[in-house]
C-alpha cells in the first residue's frame, strides 16, 4: 500500500481542521435557530448556568453548591464557565451553549465516519451524519439541543474514543484517561457511555489477538480514568466542593416496560413517528424517507455487532486464536470503531432501561447518547456502501451493486432520503417557537423593583437568568412539617445568606409543596398576593429569611 506522502498528510490534516471549524460554526447557527423553536428554557439549563458564572468566578470546586450526580462539574460547566466569562449571564445561553455542543459533537461524529476514507466515501460517511444529527427531527432536539442532557458527556466519550483508536500509548492516551476522568467527575453515566466500553473494547482486542498488550492501551486508559477520577475527587473533597444526592431509578416492572420502549421511542427521535414526544405531525412521506434513515443505523449496528461477536464466538468454539490485524492499521481501527460505538450505544440503553422511572417522555433524554453513537456508525456504513457501489476496483465480484441502474436508484434514493431530512428540519424551524412564561414574570418583577425572592425550582434559577440576574430567584420546597426550606439540588447555601422580598409559585406546574399554604405556615398571611398569568407572587411588607439548610424532592 503507498504511503502518504507527508505535505499531503499535513495539507489534508489542516484542510479538515478549517472544514471542522467551519461545520461548528454553520451548525451552530442552525441548530441554535432550531433550539429556540423546540423548547423554552427551563431551570435544569438555567442552573447550570449559574454553576457556570460560580466556576468562571474561581470557584472552581463549586464549594458549598449541593448537586446530584450528574453535576456537570468539568463537563457542561466549562463551556457555561467560558461563556459566562464572554458575555455574562444572559438567556440566550440556554439556548446557544447546547447548540454549539450539539455542533461539536456532530463535527467529531463526522470525523470519525470518514476516517480511513477518500473522496466520495468519505464524503458520504461524514456527510451521514451531519444530515442524521445535524438535522435533528422536533423530537431529538429537544434533548439534543437543551442543555444539560448528557450531550457534552457524550462529546468527552467520542472524543476519547478518538485518542484510543491507535491502540498505542502517547497524547492521545493520555488526552482520553483525562477527557473520561472529566466526564464522569461532571456525570456518572460517563463509567456507562465512556469508561466500560473502552475497557470492554480493550479486551475485546487482546481477547481476539490472545495478547493482552494488544488491548492494554485501552483496559489501562479506562483504569486510569477511574484512578483520576478518585484522585480528583479527594483533593477537591480537601479543599472544599459540591456535596452529591442520589436520584430515584426504575423498578423491576418499570424496566421490562422500558425495554419495551427502546424501539417506538428510538424510531420517533429518528423521525419514524412522534409518540410519546408530542413533537408537531409531518406528513407521512417524511416519516418514512426517515425511517430509511433510522434502517440505517440499525443495519450498521447489527454489522458492527456481527463484527465484535465473530472473532469472540470462534475463538470461544475453536480455541483458537484469530488472526489480528496490526496495531494502528485500517482494519485495527475499524474494529475499534465497531467495538466501541456498539458497546456505547448498548450502555446507552442500558442506562435508560435502569433510570427512566416512568413513561414519561422526558425519559427520552437518556436516548440520545444511542442515537448519537448509531448515527456514527450509520456513517461508517453509509461511507464503505459507497466505496463498495462507486469506488473503482473494490468488491467487482458484486456486479449487480455496480450497475447503472443500481447506482442510479442508490443515487436517487439518498438525494431522496435527505431532502426528507431537509424538508423537517425546515418544517421545525417554521414552527412558532414556545412561548416562555419565565421571561414575563421576570419582566414583571422588573417592573415592581422586586429583585430579590424565592419559589419553587422551576420558578426560580429561570427568572433569574431570564432577567440577566436584574431579579434573583433561590429555589425552596417545603419540609415535613409544611415549611419552606432550601431546595439542596442545584443551589449552593451562598444564595440564602440574604433576606427575601417576595415568593412565587406556579399554579400551572405545581412542584414540591410550594404553595400559599406552605407560605403562609412558613412566613404567616401575606400582605398581597398578585396573579402574574399562572404565576403568584406573594408579600408580606417585610424581608424573609430561609436557612441555608434544607431539603431536596424526589
Amino acid at each position: 500500500m503507498a504511503t502518504e506522502q507527508p505535505g499531503v498528510s499535513t495539507a489534508r490534516r489542516g484542510a479538515w481542521a478549517l472544514v471542522c471549524v467551519a461545520g461548528v460554526a454553520v451548525l451552530s447557527v442552525a441548530l441554535y435557530a432550531a433550539s429556540i423553536h423546540a423548547a423554552p428554557g427551563n431551570s435544569d439549563g438555567a442552573s447550570v448556568i449559574l454553576e457556570g458564572q460560580a466556576f468562571a468566578g474561581g470557584n472552581l470546586t463549586l464549594e458549598h453548591w449541593a448537586l446530584s450526580l450528574d453535576s456537570w462539574w468539568l463537563v457542561d460547566v466549562l463551556l457555561y464557565a467560558l461563556a459566562t466569562a464572554l458575555i455574562g449571564v444572559r438567556p440566550e445561553l440556554l439556548h446557544l451553549v447546547p447548540a454549539v455542543a450539539a455542533a461539536l459533537v456532530v463535527v467529531t461524529g463526522a470525523w470519525i465516519a470518514q476516517r480511513h476514507k477518500s473522496g466520495a466515501a468519505a464524503m458520504v460517511g461524514a456527510g451521514s451524519v451531519v444530515v442524521l444529527l445535524g438535522l435533528p427531527t422536533h423530537a431529538l432536539a429537544q434533548f439534543f439541543l437543551m442543555g444539560p442532557l448528557h450531550v457534552v458527556t457524550t462529546l468527552w466519550c467520542l472524543l476519547a474514543f478518538v485518542g484510543l483508536r491507535r491502540g498505542r500509548y502517547g497524547l492521545g492516551f493520555a488526552l482520553s484517561i483525562c477527557f473520561l476522568a472529566a466526564a464522569m467527575l461532571g456525570d456518572l453515566q460517563a463509567a456507562v457511555l465512556g469508561v466500560a466500553p473502552v475497557a470492554l473494547a480493550g479486551a475485546l482486542c487482546s481477547l481476539r489477538a490472545r495478547q493482552l498488550r494488544r488491548g492494554l492501551p485501552a483496559i489501562a486508559a479506562a483504569a486510569g480514568s477511574v484512578l483520576l477520577t478518585i484522585i480528583v475527587r479527594l483533593a477537591a473533597s480537601l479543599v472544599g466542593t459540591f456535596s452529591l444526592s442520589h436520584d430515584p431509578s426504575a423498578d423491576l416492572h418499570e424496566m421490562l416496560l422500558n425495554i419495551r420502549h427502546i424501539f417506538r421511542w428510538g424510531a420517533a427521535l429518528g423521525g419514524a413517528g412522534s409518540f410519546p414526544f408530542g413533537a408537531p405531525s409531518v406528513p407521512r412521506l417524511l416519516e418514512v424517507l426517515h425511517g430509511f434513515g433510522v434502517a440505517l443505523g440499525v443495519f450498521a449496528l447489527a454489522i458492527a455487532a456481527y463484527r465484535v461477536l465473530r472473532p469472540v464466538v470462534g475463538i470461544v468454539l475453536a480455541h483458537r486464536p484469530a488472526p489480528a490485524p496490526d496495531v494502528g492499521s485500517p482494519a485495527a481501527e475499524e474494529a475499534w470503531w465497531s467495538d466501541v460505538l456498539v458497546l456505547a450505544f448498548v450502555g446507552s440503553v442500558a442506562i435508560f432501561v435502569v433510570l427512566a422511572a416512568s413513561p414519561l417522555a422526558a425519559y427520552g433524554r437518556y436516548l440520545t447518547s444511542a442515537v448519537v453513537f448509531g448515527s456514527v456508525l450509520a456513517g461508517r456504513l453509509a461511507g464503505r456502501l459507497t466505496e463498495i457501489v462507486f469506488a473503482p476496483g473494490l468488491e467487482s465480484r458484486r456486479r449487480i451493486w455496480r450497475s447503472t441502474a443500481f447506482r442510479a436508484a442508490t443515487v436517487v434514493l439518498s438525494a431522496a432520503v435527505v431532502a426528507g431530512y431537509v424538508a423537517t428540519f425546515v418544517d421545525t424551524l417554521s414552527v412558532a417557537a414556545p412561548p416562555s412564561l419565565s421571561t414575563g414574570l421576570a419582566r414583571y418583577l422588573e417592573r415592581h423593583h422586586l429583585e430579590r425572592g424565592i419559589g419553587d425550582y422551576w420558578s426560580a434559577s429561570i427568572v433569574t437568568v431570564d432577567s440577566d440576574e436584574h431579579v434573583v430567584v433561590r429555589p425552596v420546597i417545603a419540609s415535613v412539617s409544611d415549611r419552606l426550606v432550601r431546595y439542596t439540588k442545584a443551589s449552593t447555601s451562598t444564595w440564602y445568606t440574604r433576606r427575601f422580598q417576595f415568593l412565587v409559585y406556579n399554579l400551572a406546574n405545581p412542584w414540591g409543596g410550594v404553595d400559599l399554604a406552605s407560605a403562609t405556615s412558613s412566613f404567616g398571611r401575606p400582605v398581597e398576593v398578585r396573579a402574574v398569568g399562572t404565576y403568584r407572587v406573594l408579600t408580606w411588607g417585610r424581608e424573609l429569611r430561609v436557612p441555608p439548610s434544607g431539603g431536596s424532592y424526589r
